[in-house]
């Protein structure tokens, strides 16, 4: 399906220096600093935690070269340890300052801020199967609260620049609903959605609370690879035959429980109950959906299905779609850039994805030579071009419209140079030429 393209002119202002906002970066604190932040009756665990989390990862999360070194190949390895972790690139996890620092020499306006591997009581998903540990549901909750308070410390650095995402477990419905308001009061700018425990899906009508709170305060509901899923279930691959072939047969099985969030809002019927709740599905690629929703469309109208789904599901997938649903899209690849009028002009959304190897930042020569290998290879015009780097990411999280202009004045790159295409490879790996409806790598 072709969604209707968004006719609104575009700031002619917008179209001289590329206001950019990455709709896909993770902020987290160094791993003791949620002490502060954590119910006292549980800071005796959590220093007890430290210890194990100081042996097995470091601050940098999945950044950890320790982490890295069973994905990438040991050359990439070294290029990332001296390039990125030696230099503190990373630092801007933690420091707003220094984040802030990167984002301009990025030309990066605005940034929307999600969670990453490493709240409080956790490690990465590899190390926790190696160590058989999990934290405890209300380890899990307290840490959610922890991070979301950070965050709006982080974020008060400078409001117009940062959208803080919080984390909000669905399991109590009436605490839900009230850190939710907490996170509309603090300044953040949206939650992100949990995995779900398969008894009680995210369509169940007990959640409904939950839906409209987020539809009054206007709040947009993230979903994002691997965070969010419509399952808790994880299969490890630690015998696979290599490494490599585990992390992508994992990577294939968690893709499709986020994935699948699509099905459950609309078939579950949230989007018609909660019309003007927005959703936003974050790396998770965008050119899997039109042949989604198309599957969807014939579900409901060209199939045998009982015509009386209509009685709950009232209009078409894709019209649940173009009236609710966004895409962070994340790092575009070349050729969801060719096909972005089938898959939604006025859906998709550029994500830098920091602090992540494969972001625009990192794996390769830096953002604006991304841009001009996927964009100006695919020849988009600058309205357009403005549409996806920026206008799109300001109306859905609300940043402040007036501010970003003046600093992509200031900061931005001249959308010309954005839009003139390359003379030579960049990309011979990664998400530049990753072939439509992956999801995963």
């Amino acid at each position: 399906m072709t969604n209707p393209i968004v006719t609104e002119p575009v700031n002619q202002r917008a179209t001289k220096h590329a206001i950019i906002v990455s709709s896909d970066g993770h902020a987290m604190p160094r791993m003791a600093d949620y002490r502060e932040y954590l119910p006292a009756d549980i800071r005796r665990d959590f220093d007890d935690f430290l210890s194990a989390h100081a042996e097995n990862l470091s601050d940098l999360g999945i950044g950890d070269p320790r982490y890295m070194a069973s994905r990438l190949d040991p050359e990439v390895l070294e290029d990332w340890v001296r390039e990125v972790v030696e230099p503190g690139r990373l630092d801007g996890l933690w420091d707003p300052n220094r984040r802030l620092e990167f984002l301009n020499s990025e030309g990066i306006a605005a940034e929307v801020l999600f969670p990453d591997f490493g709240t409080a009581f956790e490690l990465s998903p590899r190390v926790e199967r190696a160590l058989g540990y999990s934290r405890t549901p209300e380890q899990a909750v307290a840490a959610g609260k922890a991070h979301n308070r950070w965050l709006a410390e982080y974020c008060r650095c400078t409001p117009t620049r940062f959208a803080g995402l919080a984390i909000v477990s669905f399991d109590d419905v009436d605490a839900a609903v009230e850190e939710i308001h907490w996170a509309r009061e603090a300044g953040l700018k949206g939650i992100v959605l949990p995995t779900f425990d398969e008894a009680a899906p995210l369509y169940h009508p007990r959640n409904d609370p939950i839906w409209a709170a987020l539809e009054d305060l206007e709040l947009p509901a993230n979903s994002h690879a691997v965070t969010s899923s419509t399952t808790r279930r994880q299969k490890g691959y630690g015998d696979a035959p290599h490494p490599a072939c585990g992390q992508t047969m994992m990577s294939a099985e968690l893709f499709f429980g986020t994935r699948q969030i699509l099905a459950h809002l609309i078939w579950g019927g949230v989007l018609e109950r909660h019309p003007r709740l927005k959703i936003v599905l974050t790396e998770q690629g965008s050119g899997w959906v039109p042949s989604t929703l198309a599957g969807m469309d014939y579900s409901y109208s060209g199939s045998y299905l009982q015509r009386s789904l209509r009685e709950v599901i009232r209009i078409k997938p894709s019209e649940y779609f173009a009236r609710q649903i966004y895409l962070g899209s994340s790092i575009f690849s070349r050729e969801e850039i060719e096909l972005r009028q089938d898959i939604g002009l006025d859906k998709m959304m550029l994500g830098m994805d920091y602090p992540h190897h494969e972001g625009t930042w990192a794996a390769g020569p830096g953002t604006l030579a991304y841009l001009r290998a996927t964009l100006g290879s695919a020849g988009v015009p600058a309205g357009e071009a403005a549409q996806l780097l920026g206008e799109t990411a300001i109306k859905v999280f609300g940043f402040d419209r007036r501010a970003l202009d003046g600093l992509g004045r200031e900061i931005g790159p001249d959308m010309a140079e954005v839009l003139r295409p390359p003379t030579e490879d960049l990309y011979p790996r990664g998400d530049v030429k990753k072939p439509i409806g992956v999801g995963f790598q």
